[in-house]
């Protein structure tokens, strides 16, 4: 399941909060979270690629990741998410099927929304593996790099790595672990705020939901 990887040029909370100084694990995650909140309502661009322990090729995906707050919508390739909070709806175009699930804001699970760890992870649920890195972004900035394993034996994502950008504290990329050895990252292209959007920017259309041509499982 998708997992978020964020490459941002937007305005961001500055990297003079830490005054000009490599900043402790913990005293990062807490920027970066402040960073995205400082966001608000935004559109992503972003590629996402999955592997297997062996190192071969699950998955790849291109698409556009939409969020505010809890609510939020993935256009891709393959399928179509839309979350409004409480109810979330997937459909595949292929198939021609909306699937309907309950939304878990609690969760800070990629598979309930793939923004939420970034927006929710608590520190205290995690241990803090080595000191902050020094490193370069993908797309060249000098960025820092952390990794945090899970304390809860049972969660699905046993290992996160974030990698910072120094000059906006906002997240260039996220490396997901699973507990089978799977690792999931996104890389996300271009970034524009939207300001103030209406909810049903995430709910299905009603050409959707009403079109007699499209079976609705609903799980909820």
């Amino acid at each position: 399941m998708l997992c978020l990887c964020i490459l941002l040029q937007g305005p961001g909370v500055s990297a003079q909060s830490s005054g000009g100084r490599v900043p402790q694990s913990r005293e990062l995650l807490g920027q970066m979270r402040m960073a995205v909140e400082a966001l608000g309502a935004a559109e992503f661009a972003f590629e996402f690629r999955a592997e297997n322990q062996a190192g071969e090729l699950l998955g790849e995906e291109t698409g556009m990741f939409t969020a505010r707050d809890e609510c939020f919508r993935l256009d891709g390739s393959v399928v179509t998410v839309y979350c409004d909070g409480v109810t979330k709806w997937i459909y595949d175009e292929g198939a021609q099927e909306i699937t309907v699930f309950p939304h878990d804001t609690s969760s800070t699970d990629p598979a309930e929304n793939p923004f939420a760890v970034l927006r929710k992870a608590d520190p205290d649920d995690y241990n803090f593996r080595g000191t902050v890195r020094t490193v370069s972004a993908p797309d060249g900035q000098a960025a820092w790099q952390f990794v945090m394993t899970s304390k809860d034996r049972d969660a699905a994502y046993t290992l996160i790595e974030f990698t910072v950008s120094q000059r906006t504290l906002l997240p260039v990329a996220i490396v997901y672990e699973s507990r089978s050895g799977d690792r999931y990252s996104l890389r996300v292209m271009s970034v524009k705020g939207l300001g103030e959007l209406s909810g049903a920017e995430f709910t299905p259309p009603d050409s959707l939901m009403d079109n007699p041509d499209i079976y609705i499982t609903d799980l909820r």
